[in-house]
């Protein structure tokens, strides 16, 4: 009987970068998971004024909605470079067929596809271990090599879900400092994280949720002097702290 995300009604901008906060169990992942299609949902979605059918992942993913979950993904038995390339969605002269029949464009197609999935390690500070297999790769590094793949991709709408989660000081500034580059490719960006001022600093805007509903929706330095932001947080009134 519990509704995780109820009457949400959220307008992102091209190139616009949103944190998306509130206290455990508000619906913030269940709500991204939503967007990308993975779990059921009624309402409408569209990106560049064009509808997509809501649980459907193909069809959040062909609308360019990407999605970076909370644990990292990684094909431990594939290496870094292998584990970006799954992420290219052309594979228009792949197989028998492409190899017999259109194999100057195959080859063609596929250095496109490898120099693609390089620039993306080399973007998160992962060249060097391209071909390397990702068992190797640390904690930290493992979460950047799932953000690679999601640029590989080419999202008009990237989706992050406590990105820094597990990450030192260092290692989240390092990532901070990523994401905020990727600002210069266009994307659009939803962020979800627990860490304030992660978020404050790489998002200008904020929106709160509360028991799977919104709250606030404001400038990242107006945002944490709502008073429903600071009672979903600390669970007082605000003139009362």
């Amino acid at each position: 009987g519990v509704r995780a995300v109820r009457h949400i009604s959220l307008d992102v901008g091209a190139g616009e970068y949103v944190g998306l906060i509130g206290p455990n169990g508000s619906g913030k992942s269940t709500f991204l998971n939503a967007l990308c299609g993975i779990v059921a949902a009624s309402g409408t979605l569209s990106v560049d004024g064009s509808p997509v059918r809501l649980g459907h992942p193909g069809a959040s993913r062909r609308a360019g909605v990407l999605r970076v979950f909370q644990a990292p993904q990684t094909f431990t038995n594939l290496t870094c470079l292998e584990n970006v390339l799954l992420a290219t969605s052309d594979r228009s002269h792949a197989g028998l067929a492409g190899a017999w029949s259109a194999r100057r464009r195959m080859w063609r197609r596929e250095k496109e596809r490898f120099a693609v999935a390089y620039a993306a390690l080399d973007r998160v500070g992962l060249a060097a271990t391209a071909e390397l297999p990702a068992s190797l790769l640390t904690y930290g590094q493992q979460r950047l090599l799932d953000l690679a793949r999601a640029i590989s991709a080419g999202p008009k709408l990237l989706l992050l879900d406590e990105p820094s989660a597990g990450l030192n000081d260092a290692e989240t500034g390092e990532l901070a400092a990523i994401i905020e580059g990727l600002g210069a490719t266009g994307v659009t960006l939803i962020l979800v994280d627990h860490k304030v001022d992660f978020v404050d600093r790489i998002c200008p805007r904020i929106v709160a949720m509360e028991l799977g509903e919104k709250i606030a929706d404001a400038p990242s330095h107006e945002i944490w002097s709502d008073p429903r932001v600071a009672d979903a947080y600390l669970g007082v009134d605000i003139d009362d702290a």
